[in-house]
């Protein structure tokens, strides 16, 4: 049998501690360990306090171990493995301002397709259209459907020839 865990904390901890469980933007896997944490601080050993947060008592052993190593640092989530996402927040920055710019001037209208194209020539990024379509629409991001004809747009010759490229582009151009 393990020795029985202690966790002292200071009244500054204690403050800290009792900051962060009440702050709404804790994250919840933090904010469950934090209450491991309070849990074994307040007298209850690692059994009695994780049948009464409704964790495995490894889990509450792991976390106050890992509070009496590292402090509050040490309850965030630790890096997982795997291979790193290929589309990063600087890509997507980039790509939500052009796309911003892009309809604010009524330059031109980008498909999903498209943009992933232009992700892959301009930051070398390949994703592909319907995984791009996901994370857009989850940051908030909607189009309309582009018209595939340049009928409406007789009155300007210019214009005109812009939309036949940009509609040649659009049928042939896809990555």
């Amino acid at each position: 049998m393990q020795p029985p865990i202690r966790v002292r904390l200071t009244a500054a901890d204690r403050a800290e501690l009792d900051r962060r469980l009440r702050a709404r933007t804790t994250e919840r896997r933090v904010h469950d360990r934090l209450a491991m944490v309070a849990a074994v601080a307040d007298g209850a050993t690692v059994p009695q306090a994780a049948r009464a947060l409704g964790a495995h008592p490894q889990t509450v052993r792991q976390a106050v171990a890992r509070f009496l190593a590292e402090g509050f640092a040490g309850l965030g989530d630790r890096p997982r493995s795997g291979r790193p996402p290929r589309l990063g927040e600087a890509d997507l920055l980039a790509l939500e301002a052009r796309l911003d710019a892009d309809a604010a001037s009524g330059v031109r209208t980008w498909t999903v397709a498209q943009a992933a194209g232009g992700l892959a020539e301009e930051r070398r990024v390949a994703v592909g259209p319907a995984h791009l379509g996901a994370v857009l629409r989850r940051r908030g991001f909607r189009w309309k459907r582009t018209k595939r004809a340049t009928a409406h747009k007789q009155g300007d010759r210019l214009r005109q020839a812009e939309a036949a490229a940009d509609l040649a582009v659009w049928r042939f151009g896809r990555p």
